[in-house]
């Protein structure tokens, strides 16, 4: 079959595979939808100001400082007086992609189901995001499900929020033991 196709497209096909292939062994990930480079970025957000309490230190994890595009590229920073952005990871596994954050007007339980109505309008029809309340300790966290894509938690208290999406293969028991320390840091 490959004899009917034009060697420069076979050399086209070949490269674009394996830049995939490099892309999602760099960020450990086996699916090509959760690719991302998970790497430290030390560069200006063009942040005023970091998020107060924040989750810089977590007992039996590392926290990456990065810029919240490279969490989620579509999210409004402009709406928060300070917001943090870090790969949470432990033993060297990235295990969540975190940004929180004090609005700087309204309520976090307004902006959380606003964001997931925005997530809703970029997925195919039909597919949806289903979401469920989930308590972790004293917090009451919104887990989030784009099939096939990602999953995450949602968390408002006040003006603060926190989004966290589960980097692909981690165990569910870690993703809910660093969501609940980060929780109880904000």
């Amino acid at each position: 079959m490959l004899s009917i196709v034009p060697q420069p497209t076979r050399i086209k096909a070949v490269t674009l595979t394996a830049v995939v292939a490099v892309t999602c062994a760099a960020c450990g990930s086996t699916t090509a939808g959760s690719a991302g480079l998970v790497a430290s970025v030390s560069i200006d957000c063009g942040l005023q100001t970091p998020s107060p309490g924040g989750f810089a230190e977590i007992p039996g994890f590392t926290v990456t400082e990065i810029c919240p595009a490279d969490v989620d590229p579509d999210f409004a920073s402009k709406e928060f007086d300070g917001l943090e952005a870090g790969i949470v990871s432990q033993n060297g596994n990235p295990v969540l992609r975190v940004l929180a954050g004090q609005l700087k007007s309204g309520v976090g339980d307004r902006f959380v189901r606003d964001y997931l109505g925005h997530l809703a309008e970029q997925v195919p029809p039909g597919v949806g995001v289903p979401s469920e309340p989930v308590e972790l300790d004293e917090h009451l966290a919104r887990h989030f499900n784009i099939p096939l894509v990602t999953d995450g938690y949602t968390y408002a208290d006040g003006p603060t929020v926190v989004i966290a999406y589960v980097v692909s293969g981690s165990s569910p028991a870690t993703v809910e033991d660093a969501l609940t320390k980060i929780l109880d840091n904000v």
